[in-house]
């Protein structure tokens, strides 16, 4: 690895640990750049030019390998399961708990990133190619589908409060595991375990008070 290509994964590793702890809006290139150990005042915008583009850069890096597991998993589902809620809320989730579990990185913040970021409710401009998020949309619209086949009356306003409580839940839940294990606390419960139930609770946020079958 080049000295470039080794301050480039120095300050995405800043920015993915400040930008979890703080905000994106409350965090400044220059600090990323000092957190990142760049004398340079201006090395985080010669690396990525703009903050929007340091946080699509980010994200490019670390969705691309979540979202081909995302588009495997999804290939994986036979025709009768293509509206099983159950089993859609567990492609939404699992490639994110499973790169948190596994990630070789001590000091990963991804999962609290992409937290913040949902909460923030940030949109990535322009929007992030198929190739880093395909699969994560098709599994969302998978979703969305599912709920209006099952509750046609549902308002869609409601429907999208749904599958944001849905988003909010799951991403704080990994993001809270996350923290866990950097500190080497103690899981609430063993990790699979807690994907298992995690997967519950947020078919059970979605399906709210309906007759959606709970399948799967």
């Amino acid at each position: 690895m080049d000295v470039k290509t080794r301050t480039r994964a120095r300050i995405l590793d800043a920015a993915e640990r400040l930008f979890a702890e703080r905000g994106v809006a409350n965090v400044s290139l220059r600090e990323i750049g000092a957190a990142a150990g760049q004398r340079n005042n201006s090395a985080v915008q010669y690396h990525f030019g703009t903050r929007d583009a340091l946080v699509r850069a980010l994200y490019e890096d670390r969705l691309a390998p979540l979202n081909a597991r995302r588009l495997e998993l999804l290939a994986d589902l036979s025709g009768g399961r293509r509206d099983d809620l159950g089993a859609l809320v567990d492609i939404y989730l699992r490639p994110l708990a499973e790169a948190m579990r596994d990630n070789p990185r001590d000091d990963s913040h991804y999962a609290r990133f992409v937290h913040r970021f949902t909460l923030e409710d940030a949109p990535v401009s322009p929007p992030l190619g198929e190739d880093v998020a395909g699969g994560i949309r098709e599994v969302t619209a998978r979703i969305g589908e599912t709920l209006a086949a099952h509750e046609p009356d549902l308002p869609p306003g409601n429907r999208a409060a749904r599958l944001r409580l849905m988003q909010l839940l799951v991403t704080a839940t990994l993001a809270d595991a996350e923290r866990r294990l950097a500190d080497g606390s103690k899981l609430p419960l063993p990790f699979d375990e807690l994907i298992t139930d995690l997967r519950a609770a947020a078919v059970g946020v979605l399906r709210a008070n309906s007759e959606l079958p709970p399948r799967a």
